[in-house]
């Protein structure tokens, strides 16, 4: 509760710094694209981030044109009148290195508020085993690198300087002081602190924390840049805080090296229930938590904090009991937030209303143990809303419905009845009607999927297979539990979709599979 009090009485917020598009991009098996990126910034901002680290310009062409594309984008949607393009600082990585810092400047001074983000390890370990720089020459080259920047950006932008492997330097603080007061000296106004491998408890990182912004003016902005390799990055990040932290930088679902950076959610929650304006729309949280799953490959573990498919269930008696009694309550027995806060709806028993958006229909979809996208809620919401402004509210069971009618076996132009397979001779025969046509084509082919694939190019349906999996319908689905259930990912004119087919014939779930996707592209 003091805490509280103590967080209510502070005029100072938060100023989230996002790490995705660098930090966590860099450690993507598959790195995103530039137009991946985009999509990624664009979702930063109907979060309302205050800041952005979109890319390391001198790492190659390809990020260099990004970190442009961005600022460039952020300036035409702040001159549009777009309220967090207006406010939101841009900024790229460059290392303590006048070309870097050159390369850097070139891409992000086409945004509103630009911002070169230069760093140099100060720990007694990097700068001898790594750098093999004495500490004079260490500090010697920040102050002439942070000097290059506050030169290229002028009053145009600002300059952040890093000590990287600040969480190392518990036997050499008054030199990192040192090394900061000279940096800020310089042209430098936000400090970035990072626990750059987490190693030892928090406490003792945000004491350091504390050491440092007791030692500088207080027009400098304190930064914190944690990793979670002990699992305890949140807790730093928040409790820095409140020891004098401005900026914290975080990345969306936690992405980043090794054991990623600091969660962007977690620390945003956990300043809202300590009573900080966060600033930001914390209803876009779920929807974004999604997102970057789906774009980046990486599941969202079950057991997740606030987005994970766990986090909302309860199976003890005693959980259950006490959730039932205060389901109602803005304060639950078992329930750490109203789940609504981040856009998601915490009731067991779900429904869809009119008013109801693509979350719900995903949730719902997806607790019956369907995977689905949420561009293809997307799709599927407008169609329920209809549903539901002629029905009322619709059930759990009546959302399956119509995602089975739109998702599942899908007719259109093309209806399939049947294939048969001659085996000698690796020939398939397919039974269809397009366009209201009967049709009968014989295919040769090694498989059955590549033999659907030639027979759409043949009727002039091309299509392209993205994925292919095969599975079962899933168990919480009682109408088709236990039949083969076929997924298909296809794609055509730019487009993809995913095409399921489910039957207790394999063969013919995968042809309702790639039937129905090629419906569903060719409309």
């Amino acid at each position: 509760m003091n805490c509280m009090m103590d967080c209510a009485d502070q005029a100072r917020k938060p100023f989230f710094y996002d790490v995705t598009l660098r930090d966590g991009n860099q450690a993507l098996p598959k790195p995103w694209n530039n137009a991946q990126k985009k999509d990624v910034y664009l979702q930063l901002l109907k979060l309302g981030v205050q800041g952005a680290e979109v890319g390391f310009p001198a790492s190659s062409e390809m990020d260099f044109e990004s970190v442009k594309e961005l600022a460039q984008l952020t300036a035409e949607m702040a001159a549009a009148g777009d309220e967090v393009a207006q406010k939101v600082v841009v900024a790229g990585l460059a290392r303590c290195v006048p070309s870097d810092i050159q390369r850097c400047w070139e891409a992000v001074q086409y945004a509103p508020n630009p911002r070169i983000h230069t760093f140099l390890a100060t720990s007694p370990l990097s700068m001898e085993h790594v750098l093999h720089m004495t500490p004079e020459q260490v500090k010697a080259r920040a102050v002439d690198c942070v000097k290059l920047a506050k030169s290229l950006v002028g009053d145009r932008g600002t300059v952040e300087f890093s000590c990287e492997h600040f969480g190392d330097c518990l036997e050499n603080m008054d030199f990192v002081i040192d090394v900061l007061k000279a940096v800020v000296e310089a042209g430098a106004t936000t400090l970035n602190l990072p626990n750059t491998v987490e190693r030892y408890r928090p406490m003792l990182y945000i004491s350091q924390i504390k050491q440092v912004y007791d030692a500088l003016p207080k027009n400098v902005t304190i930064s914190v840049h944690c990793h979670n390799d002990l699992g305890m990055a949140t807790a730093a990040t928040v409790e820095s805080f409140f020891v004098g932290a401005t900026q914290l930088e975080v990345a969306l679902n936690g992405l980043g090296e090794r054991c990623g950076n600091t969660n962007f959610y977690e620390v945003a929650l956990g300043l809202h229930n300590s009573g900080v304006d966060t600033g930001l729309h914390l209803d876009r949280i779920y929807e974004t938590a999604i997102l970057i799953s789906q774009w980046s490959g990486i599941s969202i573990y079950s057991r997740a904090p606030l987005i994970g498919a766990e986090a909302i269930v309860h199976r003890s008696g005693i959980h259950q009991d006490g959730a039932s009694k205060t389901k109602d309550m803005k304060k639950g027995a078992y329930r750490p937030i109203d789940y609504s806060i981040i856009g998601r709806h915490q009731n067991d028993s779900l429904s869809f209303t009119s008013q109801s958006g693509r979350t719900a229909v995903y949730e719902i979809i997806t607790k019956f143990g369907y995977k689905m996208s949420l561009s293809e809620a997307a799709e599927l919401q407008p169609i329920l809303k209809a549903y539901s402004e002629k029905e009322g509210e619709l059930s759990a069971e009546r959302v399956l419905d119509v995602f089975r009618e739109q998702r599942v076996n899908v007719n259109g132009r093309l209806i399939f009845n049947n294939v048969e397979v001659v085996p000698d001779e690796n020939r398939f025969v397919f039974h269809f009607k397009k366009d209201k046509e009967a049709v009968i084509k014989s295919i040769t082919a090694e498989g059955p999927i590549e033999a659907g694939l030639l027979l759409m190019r043949e009727i002039g349906m091309p299509v392209e297979l993205v994925k292919y999996r095969q599975v079962v319908v899933p168990e919480k689905d009682t109408l088709w539990a236990g039949r083969g259930l076929s997924r298909i990912v296809l794609k055509a004119n730019g487009k993809e979709v995913e095409g399921r087919g489910v039957s207790s014939d394999t063969l013919k779930a995968n042809m309702r599979a790639l039937f129905g996707g090629v419906n569903l592209l060719y409309k």
